[in-house]
């Protein structure tokens, strides 16, 4: 439940915010529920019968409840006057989620719960303007909104491949890719919601995380592309200055490590390379542009050597980075998320076989993630309707 400060006595406004916390509680009460009653809504909030009916009767009449079939129709009481039963009204308000990659742009719609009603997406070329990535992003938006006929959004929140602060901006890098990848959202994506929200799509792969049940200390590491990390320390997700916290380009300066690459990119390049020297190897029977990390993974379970050669390398540069930045920041365990998190596992091994050399790092965790390749949309609803919860009723 929202914590907010009681009104000073005598304050004009006293009463109106005291009828707003009462509301909030209420509907607070009933948004993890699928059905509840007056009597236990006074049981969960503390509130008065009067108070209890009061706000229930203006959640009803806003949208937010709708009163539901009473307990003597549901089967659940057979005596005397029926209890009023009051549900989430689940077609008030929806939310949307977006990833916005690098190469592809996804859209998730939701109710107000996180459970997911549509689901589009569209490839766009790496090397896109951020102008162009808002126009695309639009169109799918806007798709979406006419088939199901909805005015304006209670949320919309944003992944980009970018460190973002915390008025949704990225700081200029030298090559203006983290611009690029969160241009002016609002400007343009403003007028579809009451709330917007960009976050960095790590810190929403840990956001996913952690209402999957993950807690304490770790890192939500995306090692597709590129490595970037949402880190979060005592159940505390770090932002820091610029939205800079978990941002992995000083890896530059890590030997054996020597940029911010992701393990899938590795993978791929580091074969395509060894057979363009002529390394013998069964991933010679692919095309150089239709190589993919899954290949060399697959090709490993077969035994195939320069496959298991660059998945040892891996494992290695795996065990360096997790050693550096659990190391610093006291980390209990790093979580392996996005698209290759289920075929990490032999990489996983090798790491925790080097790490295991070193004894001060052996309670270090590496695990794959299980929320599969859109954990940081998943992060992006989750975070929408924590967004929701949090301001409504509006």
């Amino acid at each position: 439940m929202k914590n907010i400060e009681a009104p000073e006595p005598g304050s004009l406004d006293s009463a109106t915010a005291l009828r707003r916390l009462n509301t909030q509680r209420v509907l607070d009460a009933a948004w993890g529920r699928e059905a509840v009653t007056a009597s236990e809504l006074i049981s969960l909030t503390g509130l008065t019968r009067a108070t209890v009916l009061n706000q229930a009767k203006e959640l009803v009449e806003s949208g937010w409840l709708v009163e539901a079939k009473d307990t003597r129709a549901a089967g659940a009481y057979s005596k005397g006057r029926p209890a009023l039963r009051y549900e989430l009204n689940l077609a008030h308000r929806f939310i949307v989620g977006i990833d916005a990659g690098q190469h592809r742009i996804s859209l998730t719609l939701s109710d107000v719960r996180g459970t997911q009603k549509s689901h589009c997406e569209a490839k766009v070329d790496p090397l896109a303007t951020g102008e162009h990535r808002v126009r695309v992003t639009e169109k799918l938006l806007t798709d979406v909104l006419a088939e199901f006929k909805i005015r304006k959004l209670a949320a919309i929140v944003i992944g980009v491949p970018a460190p973002v602060d915390a008025d949704g901006m990225s700081p200029d890098d030298d090559n203006g890719f983290w611009v690029n990848m969160n241009p002016d959202w609002k400007a343009v994506l403003g007028e579809y919601t009451y709330l917007l929200r960009v976050e960095n799509d790590a810190n929403l792969a840990a956001i996913a995380e952690m209402e999957d049940g993950t807690v304490g200390s770790f890192a939500s590491l995306m090692v597709g592309e590129r490595i970037g990390a949402g880190v979060v320390v005592d159940n505390h997700l770090l932002r820091g200055d610029k939205g800079l916290a978990g941002e992995m380009r000083f890896l530059s300066h890590v030997a054996g490590v020597g940029n911010a690459h992701g393990l899938g990119y590795l993978a791929r390049e580091q074969a395509k390379t060894a057979l363009s020297q002529g390394a013998k190897s069964s991933l010679a029977e692919l095309a150089a542009d239709v190589l993919r990390a899954e290949d060399v993974f697959q090709a490993a379970v077969g035994h195939d050597q320069l496959a298991q050669e660059i998945l040892e390398s891996l494992g290695d540069r795996l065990a360096r980075i997790s050693a550096v930045i659990s190391g610093f920041l006291g980390l209990e365990r790093v979580v392996l998320s996005g698209a290759m998190a289920e075929i990490l596992e032999p990489v996983v091994v090798i790491a925790q076989r080097e790490l295991a050399q070193e004894p001060e790092l052996t309670c270090v965790q590496l695990t794959a993630s299980t929320l599969g390749a859109e954990v940081a949309m998943r992060g992006a609803v989750d975070l929408g309707v924590q967004l929701v919860r949090s301001a409504a009723p509006f």
